[in-house]
């Protein structure tokens, strides 16, 4: 389970390297306006559907290939961590969810927006469903289990019920000038530090059961 808690562990590096990659883009891309797609682009282009000016990503290899590696990561560290979350269908559940969304989030940096556009849309739209949902089922499989402290898994359903909603207002908002990129971002960034908080919190039940074994 050390490898799970590992895989999740390294998910909020994703945002350093989205913010890294939006850094080296041009001066006209907009963390709050623009996409998180339009990082990924191959070619210059709007940076959303509304959007008046172009975007160029220089370093969108960067990026397309975290959409592949942090979504393997979450869901290895999903089905690593399977035996933490308890016997039932809740566990079953939070890992199911995790696997199908982190493999959209993967597929989406093989199908960059500016090239397959509509296989584009297809890979992205599950994971702004499915990935809150991945949160909210965990946080109930992690209460039920006892596997962490009720502060952790609380806030998992805090942060699952955010996303949820930031998601259908990301949806709403698609095609204005403005917040497009803000609410996509709220819509996923707080699911990684989370997980990480998780692998985080996982550590010192693992270690007793360690030192507890005949």
């Amino acid at each position: 389970m050390t490898l799970g808690r590992g895989c999740w562990l390294a998910q909020p590096g994703y945002l350093l390297v989205e913010l890294l990659v939006a850094a080296g883009a041009s001066t006209t891309y907009s963390l709050r306006d623009d996409t998180i797609s339009a990082l990924g682009m191959l070619t210059c282009g709007p940076g959303h559907g509304g959007s008046p000016v172009d975007i160029c990503s220089p370093w969108h290899v960067g990026m397309d290939a975290a959409f592949i590696v942090f979504g393997v990561l979450r869901a290895a560290g999903a089905v690593l961590l399977r035996p933490r979350f308890g016997a039932g269908a809740w566990g079953g559940a939070a890992v199911a969810l995790w696997v199908v969304s982190a493999i959209a989030a993967a597929a989406v940096g093989l199908v960059p927006v500016d090239q397959q556009p509509s296989w584009h849309v297809v890979a992205a739209l599950p994971v702004f469903v499915l990935q809150p949902l991945a949160v909210l089922v965990t946080a109930e499989a992690l209460r039920r289990s006892g596997a962490v402290s009720r502060t952790v898994a609380r806030s998992g359903l805090v942060v699952g019920v955010l996303t949820l909603l930031a998601a259908a207002a990301f949806a709403l908002r698609l095609g204005a000038v403005s917040w497009v990129g803000g609410l996509e971002r709220l819509a996923l960034w707080p699911a990684y530090p989370w997980l990480g908080v998780v692998a985080l919190a996982l550590v010192p039940a693992s270690r007793s059961e360690t030192v507890t074994k005949p």
